[in-house]
């Protein structure tokens, strides 16, 4: 599944009320604006619903309201998606997919929990009642009675989120125990980008050379010209192995190393530059993703922080053109001057923020402004500086 166009209120009818305007998206897609503009806020509201999804618990008093729709241009699997919530309680919910014969309308509940579901095999609506604090999408996921429940939750559960200005995960280590578990059973810790140095185990452990290989080259193509990477116990933990007992269920921390090949020894993780671990970090956990769990969005906000012009401008071409296999869909958000220029403008998404709201202009609702401004000739920055596909015709004559 794809999502084409998300819709989110926040606190609807409250003073703090915040929404995204309609807002179409495309198979790449960077989202643009100044600081506070509402870039981290959209993309985390898609992270949100991802994982409200994949659990089906509210653990939180939210005020959200989401309407998404998937697959717009494929009329045998168009999909919409609709979930409010208030004070932590879902009132409404409804799944329609337009392919499932001549009922769209699949699953329907109200702020009681009571509602209906289509069941295949019996070729009607039956009725439930799903706790009110429950998505009822997934607490009724059947794979036999409503397989098309299946869809949504694979979306969810494979959409990965990663916030390029943190640490992402270098401040964390793995516990090893020998000989080596099954590192992949725990799927919750695999979905969090602070879990990388256990991703990276896990990729090794079930894919091998073809996924060390990958990162290898992707990292020489940003510019950081690695010939191995693996994982160690620190230098500066000193422990004799010659009594250590593998049957006392205690592990042995790990962490990730890197070896240059202009250098003689190993760096370790501690010692690796913060904007190095960033790129790769994000590099690790995308090619497992594509190799091993075939994610179905990759969401990335801040793309680039803290990368030089060269390796940003490099990062965002490799992710690019991993999107464009079709294999994922890819989100980023910027306010980064080289990612802006490194990134076509087919791509962008400019956000207009006005009070309480934000709107995004693209290709699809600004594309003559957009092919207007590519006769001009100036850069990609200067669309987002000059602003002008929030300029009005009155305002364009006046300049």
């Amino acid at each position: 599944m794809k999502l084409d166009i998300l819709k989110y209120v926040y606190n609807q009818g409250l003073l703090n009320e915040w929404r995204v305007e309609e807002c179409r998206l495309s198979q790449t897609n960077l989202i643009v604006g100044k600081n506070a503009s509402g870039k981290s806020r959209i993309v985390k509201s898609i992270y949100l619903l991802s994982q409200l999804l994949s659990a089906g618990d509210i653990i939180e008093a939210h005020n959200d309201e989401w309407h998404l729709c998937f697959d717009i241009d494929q009329p045998e699997s168009k999909t919409e998606y609709i979930l409010k919530i208030e004070k932590g309680l879902v009132v409404q919910e409804k799944l329609i997919m337009y392919g499932e014969g001549n009922e769209p309308l699949l699953l329907e509940r109200d702020r009681s929990g009571e509602g209906t579901i289509f069941a295949k095999e019996l070729n009607k609506k039956i009725k439930f009642q799903t706790p009110k604090a429950e998505l009822a999408a997934v607490k009724r996921r059947d794979s036999i009675q409503h397989p098309f429940l299946e869809k949504l939750y694979e979306w969810s559960n494979s959409l990965r989120f990663y916030e390029f200005g943190t640490p992402l995960g270098k401040n964390f280590m793995t516990l090893m125990s020998y000989p080596r578990i099954k590192l992949s059973d725990n799927k919750r810790e695999l979905k969090s980008y602070n879990s990388v140095v256990s991703i990276f185990q896990v990729g090794k452990q079930e894919i091998g050379d073809k996924f060390i290989q990958a990162i290898i080259s992707d990292m020489k193509e940003i510019g950081y010209n690695l010939s191995d990477i693996g994982t160690k116990i620190p230098s500066v933990i000193e422990r004799d192995f010659s009594t250590y007992n593998t049957l006392d269920g205690d592990g042995l921390p790990e962490f990730i190393y890197v070896k240059e090949e202009d250098l003689n020894f190993v760096t370790e993780q501690s010692d690796i530059s913060q904007g190095m671990f960033r790129a790769l970090s994000l590099l690790i956990q995308i090619n497992y993703s594509l190799l091993a769990s075939k994610p179905s969005c990759i969401v990335i906000d801040d793309i680039g922080e803290g990368l030089d012009y060269q390796r940003s401008s490099s990062i965002i071409k490799i992710l690019i053109d991993k999107a464009q296999t079709g294999l994922i869909q890819l989100i980023m958000t910027t306010n980064d001057e080289f990612i802006m220029n490194g990134v076509p403008i087919e791509y962008w998404s400019l956000i207009e923020r006005t009070p309480g709201s934000a709107k995004l202009h693209n290709i699809y609702n600004s594309r003559d402004k957009i092919e207007e401004f590519k006769f001009i000739g100036l850069n990609n920055f200067d669309l987002f500086t000059s602003e002008f596909l929030l300029q009005k015709e009155g305002d364009e004559e006046a300049a």
